[in-house]
Parts: structure tokens; C-alpha cells; sequence
């Protein structure tokens, strides 16, 4: 590794290190904030990180307004960038220096997503923007830090994707992380009840490993023609980087489907849901991926 970027601000310490193979050939950047790994530009990360579009882009009739909360290395917001139908796109990260440093992993001109003209930045708490803004969205996408670091517990509450369901245009979808690396098997329910409490169509789908990926929607129709299901393989802006991550066909993207709302309900059938007044429902335990989820 060799240091790619580096800002100590003012609530944070974001480093960039830069992944060499055989110390010279480079493989992917990582964002380290305050010395814990957030994420990376590995081609499985960008995999999970850029479901977060491409399933519901294939499922909606019509996106045209998406946020994203929690900006990471910006493989999400490329994902969206990359989508023609959206008219515009509204970016919230409570860090100014991990917006501002994601230029170490978009080097070349024209290719932060940032720089996009659709694109509105917003350096502010994601549940105060949900709270005080005035727009609607037709995608809502999110992955915050895993929910043991202070005060991020609260960005997986029911509370929080209530509100996340009250930006939602009729017909929109939410795509959120759900780490079970980092969750035990009580923690992971806790979370996935809290957000079935909103959604009642919510469904579970596998990113990669033991990242996977919860959608719920505001009264989505369905299903999508077979031909409105595929088109992302035939935009070349798309189809390239959906076969660098291992998408390279129409019927992989359904096949990571793992449980529908009935599934969810039968496993988390006795879990209480994760709410503001109970935080302790993510268990210490879990940290750190000790303990970690076997669901």
C-alpha cells in the first residue's frame, strides 16, 4: 500500500491508500477513516456498492430524481451518473474531506461523479436532510458506516427509513446496505424488522459475501417488460462495468434475490425492530464482526 491522499479535518482523519500488486501495479483504493476501513474501489465492492442502482433502475418505469446518503469512494453515485434517465441527483455526506478527497479515485477528467451537473452536494447529517428537505425521490440509496461506531446506530433505526419512505415519490424504491459481517444474528433481525415494519414489500438480495442488500419500495408496481428489464446491457455506458463486476448477464441480476417480505417476516417473526430508544439492539458483541451474523 502507499498513501494516495490524506486530510486531517475536523471530525475526522480520511486517508486514502492506494493497493499495489508486487508493490507497483495498482489494484484499487481504500478509504480508512479514522483508522477504520470504510471502503474500496475492489471490483467486488463496486459489485454490491452499484446493486444499489442497477436493481431498481431495472424494475422502475421511470427514474428520474435519486439520493444518495453516505458517499463512500462514490461507486454508488458513479452507478447513478452512469444512468441517463435520472435528471437529477442529490449527494449527502456529513464529511466535507471524503467528498472532497474522492478525487484520489476519479483521477481522469470528466469521471468524478461529483463533477456531474445533475449532481447536488449536500455536507450534512442524512437524517437531518430527510427531516428538513422539501423533495421527493424516485431512489433513495444508502450505506452508511457499520452501525457500532457512535452515533451511525441511528441510520439504521425504524424511525430513520420511516422517513426515508416519507421522501419517497409513489412507486420509489430504497436500497440499503445490511453488513452481516458486522451484525450477530439478533442485531441483523433487529434491523431487517425495523425496516420490514416500513415496507411491507421489503426483500432481501446478496451483494457479495456477507454484504447484502435490503429494497423496499413506496407502492411499486410490476412486474417491468422483459426488454425494460435488460436495457442497462445495452447502454455501452453501463454494460462494460456491469460485466467488470461480474454482471455479465440480465438473469444473474434476479438471481441474487434471496427472500421476499414473507421470508423476512417468518425469520424476524420474534425480533424486536432496531428504534431510537432501544440502540442496545445492535449488540456490543457484534463489533468489529465478532460474533458475526450466520443468517
Amino acid at each position: 500500500w502507499r498513501v494516495a491522499g490524506l486530510r486531517e479535518g475536523l471530525d475526522a482523519t480520511v486517508l486514502y491508500v492506494d493497493e499495489l500488486a508486487l508493490g507497483q501495479a495498482h489494484q484499487a483504493y481504500r478509504l480508512v477513516t479514522n483508522s477504520l476501513s470504510m471502503s474500496t474501489t475492489a471490483f467486488d465492492a463496486r459489485r454490491y456498492m452499484k446493486l444499489y442502482v442497477y436493481l431498481p433502475v431495472a424494475v422502475h418505469p421511470d427514474l428520474r430524481r435519486a439520493l444518495v446518503i453516505s458517499y463512500g469512494v462514490g461507486s454508488t453515485a458513479k452507478a447513478l451518473t452512469e444512468t441517463r434517465s435520472l435528471q437529477s441527483i442529490d449527494v449527502v455526506d456529513i464529511s466535507r474531506d471524503v467528498l472532497e478527497l474522492s478525487a484520489v479515485a476519479f483521477p481522469d477528467p470528466g469521471e468524478n461523479p461529483l463533477d456531474d451537473p445533475r449532481v447536488t452536494v449536500h455536507v450534512e447529517d442524512g437524517r437531518y436532510f430527510l427531516q428538513t428537505t422539501d423533495k421527493t425521490f424516485d431512489l433513495i440509496t444508502g450505506e452508511p458506516p457499520p452501525p457500532q461506531i457512535a452515533t451511525v446506530v441511528n441510520l439504521y433505526t425504524r424511525e430513520y427509513f420511516q422517513r426515508m419512505y416519507d421522501r419517497l415519490n409513489e412507486g420509489g424504491f430504497v436500497t440499503y446496505w445490511l453488513p452481516l459481517h458486522s451484525l450477530s444474528d439478533a442485531s441483523a433481525k433487529a434491523v431487517i424488522r425495523a425496516f420490514l415494519d416500513v415496507f411491507p414489500d421489503a426483500s432481501l438480495w446478496h451483494g457479495r459475501r456477507d454484504d447484502l442488500m435490503l429494497v423496499g419500495s413506496r407502492n411499486a408496481g410490476g412486474p417491468p417488460s422483459v426488454d425494460w428489464f435488460e436495457r442497462q446491457w445495452r447502454d455501452p455506458r453501463i454494460a462494460d462495468e456491469m460485466k467488470s463486476v461480474g454482471l455479465e448477464r440480465p438473469e444473474q441480476l434476479g438471481a441474487l434475490f434471496i427472500g421476499d417480505a414473507e421470508f423476512l417476516e417468518r425469520l424476524t417473526r420474534d425480533a424486536p425492530p432496531l428504534v431510537d430508544d432501544f440502540p442496545k439492539r445492535i449488540l456490543p458483541g457484534s463489533a468489529r464482526g465478532q460474533r458475526s451474523s450466520t443468517l
